[in-house]
């Protein structure tokens, strides 16, 4: 009789795991189908005081991620339950013995996610997604375990640790685009924060509100490339 009290508990929560993990899915499935689904979604921009700073941050220390790779872009947006990836192919390594040219594998971030909480949003560390086909300036810091992925799943840095021992945080995602693309100056619309329509700005690399903030990021773009060329 108590094995009976115990397991039915347990019943309880698999059954409610199972409903919530369908309902997940199909939320997923309903909003991120057909080509121009970020269309209904809000993006985030990056302001002036912040941005400047997070850029001449990178510039110093984004030579020290552990990877530094060039890599051609194969597949768009992989949006999965409180995350999301990207399928790229290693085209040349800068930096890091993890991953050879060649190879592909998952480029994931833990603040990449697509948030259902009105108003809608793609939370990108205030860089867009990559374009399928073309090749990005990319730097990683390790593989993450994961259990149901067919290819290796590594994580985009985030931050490295300093000289001092000082955990130096980047708060942009550290992803750059070999083309030139223009950047918008991305208005905040008064629908919360920073935040604006993903439609007004989707053809935008980076996204800032300022023309002093996006050009700070240009410029840590263009030494970038300039230190990693293809």
């Amino acid at each position: 009789m108590k094995m009976r009290w115990v397991l039915l508990p347990m019943a309880a929560l698999t059954v409610a795991a199972v409903l919530y993990g369908g309902y997940t899915r199909t939320t997923l499935t309903d909003y991120t189908s057909g080509e121009n689904w970020k269309d209904n979604f809000t993006i985030a921009s990056l302001h002036e005081g912040k941005g400047v700073e997070r850029c001449q941050i990178m510039r110093e220390y984004l030579p020290l991620a552990p990877n530094i790779l060039r890599v051609e872009v194969l597949g768009d947006l992989e949006v999965l339950p409180g995350e999301a990836q990207q399928k790229v192919k290693v085209k040349q390594v800068y930096a890091g013995e993890d991953l050879q040219v060649g190879q592909e594998f998952y480029l994931y971030e833990r603040g990449w996610s697509i948030s259902f909480v009105e108003p809608y949003s793609i939370e990108r560390g205030f860089v867009n997604v990559m374009d399928v086909g073309r090749e990005y300036l990319v730097f990683v810091s390790k593989e993450i375990d994961t259990l149901d992925s067919s290819l290796p799943v590594y994580q985009s840095c985030s931050g490295v640790e300093s000289s001092t021992g000082e955990w130096v945080r980047f708060s942009l995602s550290p992803v750059f685009c070999y083309d030139h693309i223009d950047n918008a100056v991305a208005i905040p619309s008064g629908i919360g924060g920073t935040a604006l329509p993903y439609a007004q700005v989707k053809d935008n690399e980076f996204f800032g509100t300022t023309p002093e903030v996006v050009e700070a990021w240009e410029q840590l773009k263009a030494e970038m490339l300039q230190k990693y060329p293809r």
